[in-house]
């Protein structure tokens, strides 16, 4: 209270022993107001360190820069010794850790890069912190605190800590430690619930730190499949160049079968047959024999090379997508193979039933399971032959060709589809073992599947999709 205000009062009291009660009593009062006006500065001053905290979270800062930041207002704020962030590390049981980020007066030691280790925290505390926990000790020498948590404190030069936990969601990640060295200290109210709200930003800060660095882990991993798959599209590209280069090379390869072998085949079989003609009466049973044997398998030897080159063209051939009638595909090859015989054949062909594909291929296809179904039906008086479709649960439709006919044993199912490879023999059931190559060729063309089953004597059933399963 300046001079001036004293002189006034004192003319307005009758007497000295009045004027120093009144004095007394505006002095208390003061001194009141500016505790009152301390304190609240302080709170100000507090929720500005909030706000900092708060504004740097929506920064796109790191968290070591925000720990930092914090710790040095936090400790100018709270005129402390240290401010600092301890961390726990990850499947310790809480017993281990170090500090990670600090500020601290010169006149101390750092505590950072510490590694430390205590049993008792993992044991009695760490699930009391875990719930919030907060510890305010003015003395650590005088709070009846365990001999292994002093001594710990005491390398730190720690005369009165403030521990709040720092929590990720629900989990101890660590502890704020606000530290007094150059003295006890008694810890106020506001002070500790001012700390207290540091830590929860600060857990907020973890959260988001945490969901940082999975955003970081997930953008190298995608970068890293965009290489992946930028190095398999180069490689898918050269595979391409490589294919066509092959698919040249086939090319060339079957024109040399279809005229280079093909001339001196046609020249063996037509000497034979002038043989045959010509000079038959001079040849004995014997030498007929061979003649008729030569040209038989130089006539079989056409029939693969022609095998061979149907097998290479429903590999390499365009395919040319489009909706596909296949009943009627499969009713136009039934009748053409009645009208080759008089035999007793039934065909059920499922009306409507329709696909995209190449016609041409799924022409060859149908003839080839048909044609199959007739030869191996051939010795029954009385045959059935089916052409139908079914669905999976997934929505698959999967088409069949069944008949009634000799059938086979599943143990070489293994074997059908490869080809040249036969379950039957040529004296009786003539064929090549083609057909049924040519079929899984076309099919896989289509992304589609193709099995079989059977049993000796009892017919066989030939599925096949002409779409990529679920799954598959």
């Amino acid at each position: 209270m300046n001079l001036e205000t004293l002189s006034r009062l004192r003319s307005l009291c009758p007497d000295e022993a009045t004027f120093k009660q009144i004095k007394q009593i505006l002095a208390g009062e003061v001194q009141h107001y500016e505790q009152e006006i301390a304190k609240a500065s302080s709170l100000i001053e507090q929720q500005k360190a909030l706000f900092h905290v708060i504004t740097r979270l929506r920064q796109p800062l790191d968290l070591e820069t925000i720990f930092q930041a914090t710790a040095t207002e936090v400790r100018q704020l709270l005129k402390a010794d240290r401010v600092a962030m301890f961390r726990f590390y990850p499947n310790s049981g809480w017993d281990d850790g170090e500090f990670v980020s600090e500020d601290v007066d010169p006149a101390f030691g750092s505590a950072m890069g510490q590694k430390i280790h205590d049993h008792c925290f993992g044991e009695q505390f760490a699930v009391h912190y875990q719930h919030g926990r907060v510890q305010a000790v003015a003395d650590i020498y005088d709070y009846g605190l365990s001999d292994c948590h002093i001594n710990i404190l005491s390398q730190f030069q720690v005369r009165a800590n403030l521990v709040v936990p720092l929590l990720l969601e629900q989990n101890l990640w660590g502890l704020l430690c606000i530290h007094q060295c150059s003295a006890a200290r008694t810890w106020h109210s506001n002070e500790i619930d001012f700390v207290g709200q540091i830590a929860n930003h600060l857990g907020v800060a973890l959260h988001h730190g945490e969901l940082l660095a999975e955003l970081r882990v997930e953008i190298i991993e995608r970068q890293q499949a965009e290489k992946r798959v930028q190095g398999l599209n180069q490689e898918l590209q050269q595979a391409i160049t490589d294919l066509k280069v092959v698919n040249k090379e086939l090319e060339a390869f079957s024109y040399s079968v279809s005229h280079d072998l093909r001339a001196p085949l046609r020249s063996i079989d037509g000497f034979s047959l002038a043989l045959l003609e010509d000079c038959l009466n001079e040849l004995d049973g014997t030498g007929q024999d061979y003649l008729r044997r030569i040209r038989s398998a130089t006539q079989r030897m056409g029939q693969l090379i022609d095998d061979l080159l149907t097998l290479s063209r429903v590999t390499r051939s365009d395919i040319n997508l489009k909706p596909v009638d296949l009943s009627m595909l499969a009713s136009r090859i039934c009748t053409n193979l009645q009208h080759q015989s008089e035999r007793q054949v039934e065909f059920v062909i499922q009306n409507n039933l329709g696909a995209t594909g190449d016609t041409n291929l799924l022409q060859v296809l149908l003839e080839n399971l048909l044609n199959n179904s007739w030869k191996f039906t051939s010795k029954h008086p009385q045959a059935k032959i089916e052409f139908g479709a079914t669905q999976k649960e997934d929505g698959t439709k999967v088409y069949f060709v069944r008949d009634d006919g000799v059938g086979f044993d599943m143990t070489y199912s293994d074997k059908l589809f490869g080809p040249f490879q036969r379950l039957h023999g040529m004296q009786e059931f003539p064929g090549n073992g083609i057909g049924l190559a040519t079929v899984q060729r076309i099919v896989h063309r289509h992304s589609g599947r193709v099995w079989a089953e059977g049993n000796v004597e009892q017919g066989a059933t030939f599925y096949f999709t002409l779409t990529e399963e679920a799954g598959a």
